[in-house]
């Protein structure tokens, strides 16, 4: 089969012939239709996550497309299965076809094609983690999403909205149409200091990290709570020292979450934005414009068929 693969880290992707891989009894094997790129592959391809992985590797995380076959425990899916999921250090779904656990993958949301699908799944973990396990939003309370015109920010503003938070959103002026659609009742430039026109709010989902970190602490109100997904946990003794609560983001892969926010994005309460398709031989392309693109929404890799439903 044809898999995208990085041999050395830092380097360009290999469009290569491997062997198609053979599910275990715990596993699912999937034809892959479409997948996504987020920016832990390009930290991936970077090397930065060398004491998680070793080259060489099938690049990917996101995905979706068709049950080829089940393991003898797999009980909630069977052959032909239009499925959508994720599966982070796996065996890659930059590839035709990929093997992956019980827990990493579920039924796809019927409304949405497989191109569309594949934006979805790291995207809407990362998402309902924040809000709902993390932060536990509550109606009435204020938000603060610092990346709010990104596929989590985008989510997260669209889940948060549904349960009456109201939400201020930061991001380039660039995307400051997108994140009214999405229904961000404040849009601040990243151009302009937020400090400056909030304070006091309940909650921070900080998706860019770095010097944001400090002054998200400045804007919360005490017993306040902070969500940052570029760490997976945050020192403590500043938050502690202010009296707010300071959390890491670690969206590790659940079919029971990906299940439920398919009920929502069928039932039209959530939706998922695609920016560009390149075709799978086309990895490298794809992974250079997804980071110089100002444009909203996920970069796609079409594998096989990626319009159809």
């Amino acid at each position: 089969m044809k898999a995208v693969r990085l041999n050395q880290w830092g380097n360009a992707l290999d469009l290569e012939d491997i062997p198609q891989p053979v599910p275990d009894d715990d596993q699912v094997l999937i034809r892959i239709h479409a997948a996504s790129i987020n920016p832990f592959d390009a930290a991936l391809q970077a090397g930065y996550l060398q004491g998680m992985a070793s080259v060489p590797l099938t690049m990917g995380t996101d995905f979706s497309g068709e049950v080829v076959a089940v393991g003898l425990n797999i009980n909630h899916l069977k052959p032909g299965d239009a499925v959508y999921g994720l599966s982070p250090l796996g065996n890659g779904a930059f590839a035709e076809f990929t093997t992956v656990k019980a827990y990493e993958v579920t039924k796809k949301p019927q409304s949405l094609d497989h191109v569309t699908a594949a934006a979805a799944p790291l995207p809407t973990m990362a998402a309902w983690k924040s809000l709902y396990e993390l932060l536990q939003v509550q109606r009435s309370e204020r938000l603060l999403i610092i990346g709010v015109a990104g596929a989590v920010g985008g989510i997260a503003t669209q889940l948060a909205k549904a349960e009456g938070v109201f939400v201020y959103g930061v991001d380039i002026p660039e995307k400051a149409e997108h994140a009214k659609k999405l229904g961000v009742d404040q849009f601040i430039t990243s151009q302009e200091r937020f400090e400056d026109i909030v304070q006091n709010v309940d909650a921070v989902l900080d998706l860019i990290g770095g010097e944001m970190t400090e002054r998200s602490y400045n804007v919360l109100k005490p017993g306040g709570r902070y969500v940052t997904s570029l760490l997976a946990e945050t020192p403590q003794e500043e938050p502690t020292r202010r009296g707010i609560k300071s959390m890491g983001l670690a969206a590790w892969p659940n079919a029971e979450i990906l299940a439920k926010m398919a009920e929502l994005i069928d039932a039209g309460k959530v939706q998922v934005f695609v920016n560009r398709t390149f075709p799978l031989e086309d990895a490298n392309a794809a992974m250079v414009y997804r980071m110089q693109s100002k444009e909203p929404g996920k970069v796609v890799l079409t594998i096989l068929d990626g319009s159809g439903k």
